[in-house]
């Protein structure tokens, strides 16, 4: 993805839509917890589904289960994020 292109807002409500009916269906399917991340290069939308506790342990284990290097590089993109707001 080409993180410097412009955003396209009307992307994002259809990949946001789309993040939405997966979370759907992952809920009949019996799932008590999800973190649903679909990403193009005009937009990234999410959704997430369950209790906090259950949410933030599969984020927790989805960053545990990161390499090392991919790590870093999100933790200093957080970075760069936090600084310029």
């Amino acid at each position: 993805m080409d993180y410097q292109k412009k955003v396209d807002m009307k992307e994002v409500k259809e990949i946001q839509k789309q993040t939405t009916e997966i979370a759907k269906i992952l809920k009949k399917e019996g799932y008590e917890a999800g973190v649903i991340a679909l990403g193009k290069d005009t937009g990234v939308a999410t959704s997430v589904f369950g209790s906090r506790k259950d949410v933030l342990f599969t984020v927790y284990t989805i960053l545990e289960n990161l390499k090392e290097e991919d790590k870093l590089i999100l933790f200093v993109y957080d970075f760069r994020y936090q600084i310029r707001r």
